[in-house]
């Protein structure tokens, strides 16, 4: 494990950028590690990037690209899709995170949209997804490609440690708030502890200092600096 946690830029850099644009994730790139980002399928099937189930009102899982490219997303950003991003980048270590829930439209219950991101992913990029079936999905298709587990700021740490050590997931992804002695117990069975959202200096110090394998920011020049050194 890395003494220094990679920095990761939740949804490329919303500090300055709308979320989940190709600005925001090529500014990221210039002082991240690595980027995360938001998967879903839009109604002629594409991956499009968005972390709600809308774009601008419109709801993604019911309406074509062609639509939804259009879409403001201020400053004159519009929304990408996840193909466009990795021709981009295609050198950056890249976080997919599934947008697959009952509640939601779209939910595929198959976890279609978790294979076929899954199918993109290279060597360093690392699936994640609130929903874990569909990561059991995943490593069930795709040994090869790395699964995280993420928890809610609610959410039940040693149930997603758990399931990262029966599932053979690589990582586990807890809100920042949730216990301290958790995230040491996952470490501690060698599973990676990536924190979010974690948009403080000090904060992210303390993280380093405890082993965590990345922190996921808002403002990964912020973070950054507070770590040291360069990307």
């Amino acid at each position: 494990m890395s003494a220094t946690p990679q920095v990761i830029g939740h949804r490329g850099w919303p500090a300055r950028f709308p979320d989940n644009t190709l600005a925001g994730f090529l500014a990221a790139s210039i002082v991240a590690d690595a980027v995360e980002l938001d998967v879903r399928r839009c109604s002629d099937g594409k991956l499009v990037l968005s972390h709600d189930p809308e774009l601008g009102g419109l709801v993604v899982a019911e309406h074509p690209w062609s639509e939804l490219a259009e879409v403001d997303l201020g400053d004159g950003h519009h929304p990408a899709l996840l193909d466009e991003l990795l021709a981009a980048l295609p050198d950056l270590p890249i976080q997919f995170e599934i947008k697959n829930l009952p509640f939601q439209p779209g939910f595929e219950p198959d976890h279609r949209v978790a294979l076929e991101a899954a199918e993109r992913a290279r060597p360093g990029d690392i699936v994640t997804s609130f929903y874990w079936p569909s990561l059991g999905a995943v490593r069930s298709a795709f040994a090869e490609v790395a699964t995280g587990v993420l928890v809610g700021h609610s959410g039940d740490l040693g149930s997603a440690i758990e399931s990262a050590l029966q599932g053979g997931h690589a990582a586990v992804l807890p809100h920042v708030g949730l216990p301290r002695e958790e995230m040491a117990r996952a470490l501690e069975k060698g599973i990676e502890v990536i924190p979010w959202v974690v948009d403080e200096a000090s904060l992210a110090r303390e993280l380093a200092g405890f082993g965590v394998s990345g922190i996921i920011t808002d403002d990964p020049a912020l973070i950054r600096s507070a770590l040291g050194g360069n990307q």
